[in-house]
């Protein structure tokens, strides 16, 4: 399945007020529908594909119906997350108008200077699937999903106005089963409005009190839109992510622009503290003294009225999964395949991939690595392999083929007792791999997948096609009207007033 969270127009706004004429591609380019489809189109995958918007909540709800999706089989695994670009300036200007917009640029999330929200860009997106399966086809888990719930807030006092009320029983809907005190941490919508914030955090306050939760302080409050904005349509998978991040660290980022705390945000005597200095991510215990896994909530409120909330756990597998093994066990070779649309596509993996293996963060096991190359990576027309006994020799075999002093394999005669130097070879040459059968007659022996980099996409651009109108001449300002502005990019729109920008 495919959820993603989208609702901006902004490149169909651009193409208004730059005279674009339609063509073929206008009407389905620049629907949500599309977006979530082509990717589905993409993939070649069958389950639900859809977009989501509810404004600011939209990525997070994303999250919670795939969720939904898995749990009632809709699908066995999903994509999920949202994207928000920043096109035009009319979405600025309006925001701006309704006074949503911080008037000085920064987000002050809990803050008592706080006046408004700063504008962001990004996308974010996660896999998700049933633990079990997860577990079973070796993927490498990064966390855990044991809540969540949607609501809306019905009746308010306004458009924009936050219920408290409904954001209380959101989080207690979606902590149903869950200690409230193992929650160390919760990701706050916190757009750092003088209104908003109080309200979010005495619902919070509503919500732990009915879950009977005790204690002061014993639960950090943050969010990320001080440090990259409001990502709007992304901002829940933003705040998504950076728990996770924190949960993979051991470490509670501090909420930046928080100097003094708004007075109207009440933390005596709550299970609440807002993080403003870097500090380790404790874990808490059971009625029995026992830890328990780093847990946390995350939440994400749309304008419209529409919330979220999704709790996450750490995975408890995740630090024996990241004990090193460096060697191929017994000394044995394993296969290092890697393939790209082009040439200098091809160089560009492989400068990736040697940057992962000389971090000292990743410790991935090179069967693991090999074993993600072989079977979670496209075969692509360039390609080129290695049989190699650690990773060093990964790393050295790499080395040499980025600087043209090595191609690929080089079977010596005698040297190939384990077949691996002649599959790469057939490989390299266009043929098939049966790699699964290097790993046992039933897959039994197959390691977890890795964290490997990403495919170097070409960085092609497109954009707004340039209009007649703006391939011509520009008259000359009458006196004392010039106006200074900005030049557009080759091929982009026509050049813009910089006050309006």
């Amino acid at each position: 399945g495919l959820f993603f969270g989208v609702s901006g127009t902004d490149y169909a706004t651009l193409l208004a007020a730059h005279g674009t004429p339609p063509d073929a591609f206008t009407s389905t380019g620049n629907a949500h529908s599309m977006l979530a489809n082509r990717i589905s189109y993409v993939l070649d995958i069958h389950g639900p594909s859809e977009p989501v918007d509810t404004a600011c909540s939209s990525s997070l709800v994303a999250v919670h119906r795939a969720v939904e999706a898995l749990r009632s089989g809709a699908c066995d695994a999903a994509i999920a997350g949202g994207v928000n670009l920043l096109l035009s300036v009319d979405t600025f200007v309006s925001a701006a108008q309704a006074g949503m917009l911080s008037p000085d640029g920064r987000c002050k999330t809990f803050a008592n200077d706080a006046n408004g929200y700063v504008r962001g860009e990004g996308v974010g997106a996660v896999v998700l699937k049933p633990l079990a399966a997860a577990e079973r086809d070796g993927d490498a888990i990064l966390a855990v999903i044991v809540g969540s719930a949607e609501n809306h807030g019905g009746r308010a006092n306004s458009l924009t106005a936050p219920n408290g009320a409904a954001q209380a029983d959101l989080v207690v809907r979606a902590m149903d089963g869950i200690d409230p005190r193992t929650i160390g941490y919760l990701e706050a919508h916190g757009t750092g409005t003088p209104l908003g914030d109080p309200v979010e955090v005495q619902a919070l306050r509503s919500a732990f009190r009915r879950l009977g939760s005790e204690g002061e302080g014993t639960c950090a409050l943050g969010s990320v839109k001080p440090n990259i904005g409001h990502l709007e349509a992304a901002a829940g998978i933003a705040g998504l992510l950076k728990t996770v991040l924190a949960m993979e660290h051991g470490t509670l980022p501090p909420s930046r622009n928080c100097d003094e705390i708004n007075p109207y945000i009440q933390l005596d005597g709550s299970p609440f503290r807002i993080v403003r200095a870097c500090e380790p991510w404790e874990r808490a215990t059971d009625e029995h003294g026992a830890p328990v896994p780093r847990r946390a909530g995350v939440s994400s409120f749309g304008f419209g009225g529409a919330n979220c909330h999704v709790v996450l756990e750490e995975y408890p597998g995740r630090e024996q999964e990241a004990a090193p093994d460096l060697e191929a066990p017994e000394g044995r070779r394993a296969a290092v395949p890697l393939s790209a649309r082009t040439e200098r596509e091809l160089r560009e993996r492989a400068r990736d991939l040697l940057a992962h293996l000389e971090n000292a963060r990743h410790t991935d096991s090179l069967r693991s690595i090999a074993w993600t190359l072989q079977t979670g990576r496209e075969a692509m027309a360039e390609r080129v392999g290695w049989a190699v006994s650690s990773r060093g020799e990964l790393v050295s075999r790499l080395r040499e083929f980025i600087s043209g002093s090595g191609d690929g394999p080089d079977p010596a005669p005698g040297q190939d007792r384990d077949g691996l130097t002649g599959m790469i070879a057939r490989w390299c040459g266009g043929g098939e791999a049966e790699w699964h059968r290097l790993y046992g007659p039933d897959g039994s022996g197959t390691p977890r997948r890795a964290h490997l980099p990403a495919y170097p996409f070409a960085r092609d651009r497109y954009w707004i096609p340039r209009s007649p109108a703006a391939s011509a001449p520009t008259p000359a300002p009458a006196a004392g009207l010039e106006r200074p502005a900005v030049s557009a990019p080759a091929g982009g729109p026509a050049p813009v007033p910089a006050s309006a920008t």
